[in-house]
């Protein structure tokens, strides 16, 4: 029953405007929060995410340097154009937001938070973006550089998102989208991590459905 209760008011949380729950940002201390600077978004194999791949936590403590308990963290890739999320993220504790383009789940007695997200990019050659903003009950943590290694969106990681790899490697841009190892770079380093995912075999598989 606790468990239930913990989903529909996160339902209930996400529903509303991110700016409505600054005040819950109170006594949270970024300084002493673990986030990382670079995640991964990856794909499937037979239902199951690539956790493997893009699995990474995110521990949110306070002024005290205690971990928070109960902490809504937010990931809002409104401002991620060339990023999509699976509607479906396989991930009972999470709840997506697909107007507001957002992705939701609360932390638990550690102050841990887990993500694995499903998605791909949309293979469109834009400006590169900065990556989804996180929020802690509404405090801006800036944003989270983000990778993708389904580059079109179809038939999981194969040889077309190679062709737009290449085509990123070759532009001098530095797209977020195709740098792997979180070097801020796209170069051999990022050719090889995307390799072991597409041999791997374990985002096979792109989304059924993407929010709008």
């Amino acid at each position: 029953m606790t468990h239930l209760i913990s989903r529909l008011s996160l339902a209930a949380m996400l529903t509303l405007p991110i700016a409505t729950c600054a005040w819950g940002g109170v006594g949270i201390n970024p300084l002493y929060s673990t986030v990382p600077r670079h995640a991964r978004v990856v794909g499937s194999q037979a239902g199951v995410p690539d956790r493997a791949a893009g699995r990474f936590t995110i521990i949110i403590r306070d002024l005290a340097n205690n971990a928070r308990s109960g902490v809504k963290v937010v990931l809002d890739f409104s401002d991620v154009p060339d990023v999509v999320l699976c509607s479906d993220q396989a991930d009972v504790d999470l709840v997506t937001n697909c107007n507001a383009h957002c992705v939701c789940k609360l932390t638990d007695a550690q102050g841990q938070v887990t993500f694995t997200l499903l998605g791909s990019s949309t293979g469109m050659h834009d400006v590169p973006s900065q990556g989804p903003v996180m929020y802690a009950n509404g405090l801006s943590f800036g944003p989270i550089a983000v990778s993708t290694f389904d580059l079109d969106g179809a038939g999981g990681v194969g040889a077309n998102d190679l062709s737009i790899w290449l085509a990123d490697f070759g532009s001098g841009e530095p797209h977020p989208r195709s740098d792997y190892d979180g070097s801020d770079t796209v170069g051999a380093g990022d050719l090889s991590e995307w390799l072991a995912v597409f041999g791997a075999g374990t985002s096979a598989e792109s989304c059924a459905a993407v929010r709008p």
